[in-house]
């Protein structure tokens, strides 16, 4: 199973840097950790990073042609769009991978941030 996160410009990989750390991107981080627990492959592509991947992607490149890069970040699931404007949560990402109820974090990664 795969996800891919189309994420606007980040100053870094993961986004989390800075002396304040975006507190969506210290979740997705989280998130991440219960997805790679769940054997789920994530996938993250920021447009300043990875330009090519938006271009590549005809999904993404049809999206961006329409919907344009305000309506990032852009999340599909084995290549479908499952969420636009805004990262998923846990709770989103249970309603297409049930599997991930039964996953529990063993803590958080960044907790101290969150």
């Amino acid at each position: 199973m795969e996800i891919q996160i189309f994420e606007p410009s980040l100053c870094c990989p993961s986004g989390v840097c800075g002396p304040e750390p975006d507190k969506e991107l210290i979740d997705l981080q989280n998130l991440l950790q219960i997805l790679n627990k769940a054997g789920v492959n994530v996938q993250r592509y920021a447009i300043n990073q990875v330009p090519m991947e938006f271009a590549k992607n005809p999904v993404v490149k049809d999206f961006m042609r329409t919907e344009g890069p305000s309506k990032l970040p852009l999340t599909l699931l084995e290549g479908k769009i499952i969420k636009q404007e805004g990262y998923p949560t846990l709770e989103e990402l249970t309603q297409h991978i049930p599997e991930l109820k039964n996953v529990k974090p063993e803590g958080k990664i960044l907790g101290m941030f969150s």
